[in-house]
């Protein structure tokens, strides 16, 4: 469930990941067709879908170690397709306020609070080692 709350999480900062999370929906639910939330998320379009993941990650009934890599993961990837530095900082920092504070306020997350401040002096080598730290975090654990 963790991997799919990552996409809601995504999509309400901006980043829509349709393709992606329906192929990670049907896989999951192959694997378990039984699961009652998996085959409730089969009938919704992307947009409530994401909605009623929203609701489910505020519920807080996760491994939040697992969807902490997750989310990091997939932050890799767009980070590394990023060419608007300043437009990633804005939607790092939105993440940010949005995560739960005891998300937010530890590593690798509470970088996204400041991480592009170094832009507005600019400084992008230093901002780019901010976000570089946070999105390696799980790499070198």
């Amino acid at each position: 469930m963790e991997e799919l709350i990552v996409y809601a999480v995504l999509c309400s900062i901006g980043y829509e990941k349709i393709d992606e999370y329906k192929e990670k929906l049907d896989k999951l639910f192959l694997e378990n067709p039984q699961d009652e939330v998996l085959l409730d998320l089969e009938g919704r379009s992307y947009k409530d879908a994401m909605l009623h993941l929203c609701c489910l990650f505020d519920e807080g009934n996760l491994d939040m170690d697992r969807f902490s890599m997750k989310l990091m993961s997939k932050i890799k990837d767009i980070y590394i397709a990023e060419n608007d530095l300043a437009e990633f900082g804005k939607r790092m920092y939105r993440l940010w306020q949005y995560l739960p504070g005891g998300l937010s306020e530890k590593e690798p997350f509470n970088i996204f609070c400041y991480a592009d401040d170094p832009l507005s002096w600019g400084d992008e080598k230093q901002c780019r080692e901010l976000y570089e730290k946070a999105i390696y975090y799980y790499d070198n654990l």
